[in-house]
């Protein structure tokens, strides 16, 4: 049977390392950051470009961790204490591999997620649907990477019937790499954006590099991939699962018709192998109602009832940050402060049209665009000037093309501004924000926006990153 808990001689054995030391403890838990450590833990003294956790073990082991992975065994001279250290060539790779015995361990149905935008709210989705018929784990946080991935799945419910693993990626092989990991038994392709494209230079190679996520999928498993785009060949190229489309157009297997937007919700009509159905989402955009409909049709093919799926997805809540709507002295404060890119951008810009005037879109710099960021950003500009917000203020070196863009396709000098600083953008909106204006945050995370929002409203912010 398996259990939550390791000994140092288990996790030597998993990650072909050798036990230097070994305490009469056991453990019971995975960290890479002495700041969230907890007694029982592994202290895994990761590598970096920035920083080395070699440095940090001695407070691994004053904050109660039980045992240590080393790849530098003078890090641990002199260290006294009851824990064991186990020494490995690569501690990354060690990590991934206690991943992949965790994973061999596992009987949960393993649920693979991807794409351009909206993993992570149809990853949480998902997990939100599959809780009704039986228990569903999912990845915390945005633990989608070569590290994320592994700790993620060390930190899996041992007893959950499902597991949904959220993927990302930003050049090829990394999503194969994770499946190799992960072996997921089902997958979802949310959609297909150029997100990244700086990095992999046209939407064909960024389809391709989320279609890693099928090619270890085998006869009898399923996947769910957008069926709006020109892509859909070559997924099903690649796929040897049962592949469902969804979207828009006719002949997707799960198709929207329908869709209605306000301000606080949305609704559309389902169109499915098993009749309609009407769905209500208490979230902002139209692209939620193509990342609820993706989670519902994968829910679908692993056994769920839909009309009870789409009844329940009425409690979803959103995901923080992620076009999550608050309300602060009648001023309606859209937060989509998470990430960026050209796709979400332009979502992001329809949903802020249909809401109450006076309407402002402080937009920031879009990170991974490469070659293309001028133009991408001075399109998004043109996008801006058709949605016609009362102010436009776009922040940083790359939103100044924007604010261009913005002013040569009709919006008045008067309602575009260009800032170099979130300092100079919250100093400004503190006098341009009134009673009933809608106000929209939104650019890449590491533009910082969420120190704009704290500086006009400290009680705001803290999970905007």
């Amino acid at each position: 049977m398996m259990t939550n808990s390791w000994t140092a001689a288990q996790i030597a054995e998993a990650c072909q390392g050798h036990l230097l030391k070994e305490a009469n403890t056991t453990v019971t838990g995975f960290s890479i950051d002495t700041r969230s450590i907890k007694p029982g833990d592994l202290f895994v003294a990761l590598k970096g470009e920035n920083q080395d956790g070699h440095r940090f073990v001695r407070k691994a082991a004053e904050a109660g961790a039980s045992a240590l992975l080393i790849s530098d065994e003078s890090a641990v001279n002199g260290l006294e204490g009851a824990l064991s250290i186990i020494k490995v060539a690569d501690t990354l790779h060690g990590l991934q591999s206690l991943a992949r015995q965790r994973r061999q361990q596992l009987k949960s149905q393993v649920i693979g997620v991807t794409g351009s935008n909206g993993k992570t709210t149809t990853r949480s989705m998902l997990q939100h649907l599959l809780n009704m018929t039986g228990k569903c784990s999912a990845t915390s946080g945005n633990l989608n990477n070569h590290i994320g991935l592994p700790l993620t799945i060390l930190g899996l419910d041992t007893t959950a019937d499902y597991a949904v693993l959220e993927m990302g990626m930003n050049h090829q092989g990394e999503i194969r790499d994770l499946c190799s990991i992960a072996h997921p038994t089902a997958a979802l392709i949310c959609n297909i954006g150029p997100a990244h494209i700086g990095i992999l230079g046209s939407l064909k190679n960024i389809a391709r590099a989320k279609a890693e996520i099928l090619e270890g999928l085998v006869k009898g498993q399923t996947a769910v991939v957008p069926g709006d785009t020109e892509f859909t060949d070559l997924f099903r190229e690649i796929a040897r699962p049962a592949l469902f489309t969804f979207g828009e157009n006719a002949g997707n297997d799960y198709r929207i018709s329908n869709l209605q937007m306000t301000v606080n919700d949305l609704s559309f009509t389902l169109n499915a192998p098993d009749g309609r159905h009407n769905c209500q989402l208490a979230l902002a955009g139209r692209h939620n109602a193509f990342n609820a409909t993706a989670a519902l049709a994968l829910f679908h093919q692993l056994g769920g009832n839909l009309a009870e799926g789409c009844r329940h997805l009425a409690s979803f809540a959103p995901v923080g940050a992620r076009m999550e709507k608050v309300v602060i002295d009648g001023i309606n404060i859209l937060l989509d402060c998470y990430n960026a890119n050209p796709g979400s951008m332009s979502e992001a810009l329809k949903f802020l049209a249909v809401c109450p005037s006076p309407r402002v879109a402080v937009l920031g710099d879009m990170r991974e665009l490469g070659d293309m960021a001028v133009e991408m950003h001075r399109q998004l500009g043109a996008q801006a000037a058709a949605s016609q917000p009362d102010l436009l203020v776009c922040v940083g070196a790359d939103a100044a093309h924007i604010a261009a863009a913005a002013r040569e396709n009709g919006m008045a000098e008067s309602a575009v501004i260009a800032l170099s600083s979130n300092d100079a953008a919250a100093e400004l909106l503190k006098d341009r924000l009134i009673k009933g204006s809608t106000v929209l945050f939104k650019a890449s995370r590491g533009m910082h926006f969420e120190t704009i929002v704290r500086n006009l409203w400290p009680g705001l912010g803290q999970d905007l990153h």
